[in-house]
């Protein structure tokens, strides 16, 4: 007799207080009524599932996110096509507004970026791992008002000088934990900080080429990338366009 698929897991990043995982669950599978000893966030790159609790019930799909508070019961029912799910485990920071939702994400294009760059290494696992606790803890509205000050001033520390931030660094010195600073940033400012970053890098290499008229490997150093095969990946990514392509637009 054949013997039915189990889930398959695997981890991308830990550290202390939170991780990431990859999970497949394949079709038809149950997962009986279970609580987490963390909080959980969580979004479906593929697939679908029904998960209900002693009080609410939905259906979610591709590109929704979830939150289940620590403790909170639930059971899940896993469609046709299984389902596969990106999960962020953490220690709570805060007390959570709720303990339970499944919401269509926002942030899908975000989420699955940084995704890929724990799945191909080579990235700050850490830093990428707080920008998808970020990511998956945006609200579907708007913060009301503006950034708290300490938060615009680490965005203004990230103007200044995108390439050398030390975000434990701008933390400490904020004096809010980091996953705290990674959700605020995310929310007030709509990207989070690793991503943010990099375009922020990319405007000084953009900046260096165009007014400066330097060479494509400068300007990578400029803009603190790694070589210039770095530059040009993320040049393209952003703006469709190589180097030599941007500047023969303004010539």
């Amino acid at each position: 007799m054949t013997q039915p698929l189990q889930p398959k897991r695997r981890s991308l990043a830990r550290l202390e207080g939170a991780e990431a995982v990859l999970s497949y669950y394949p079709s038809g599978h149950v997962m009986p009524e279970h609580a987490h000893d963390s909080d959980q966030s969580s979004m479906i790159l593929s697939g679908g599932l029904f998960e209900e609790t002693p009080s609410q019930a939905a259906r979610a799909s591709a590109s929704f996110v979830g939150f289940k508070a620590a403790g909170h019961k639930h059971e899940n029912r896993y469609g046709p096509n299984g389902a596969l799910i990106l999960a962020v485990n953490a220690e709570p920071c805060s007390r959570p507004k709720t303990l339970w939702s499944w919401s269509p994400a926002a942030c899908a294009a975000d989420a699955a970026h940084l995704v890929r760059l724990m799945v191909e290494g080579g990235s700050n696992d850490d830093q990428v791992l707080m920008d998808l606790i970020g990511v998956l803890g945006l609200q579907a509205d708007a913060p009301p008002g503006s950034a708290p000050p300490w938060l615009a001033r680490v965005r203004e520390a990230m103007l200044d000088d995108p390439a050398r931030i030390n975000v434990q660094g701008l933390a400490d010195e904020a004096g809010v934990h980091r996953v705290h600073l990674s959700r605020s940033y995310a929310r007030f400012f709509g990207a989070p900080i690793s991503l943010d970053r990099r375009r922020m890098r990319l405007g000084q290499s953009i900046r260096s080429l165009l007014e400066e008229g330097v060479s494509a490997a400068e300007a990578a150093q400029i803009g603190g990338f790694s070589d210039q095969p770095h530059l040009a990946r993320t040049l393209r990514s952003e703006t469709g366009l190589t180097a030599t392509a941007l500047k023969a637009a303004f010539a």
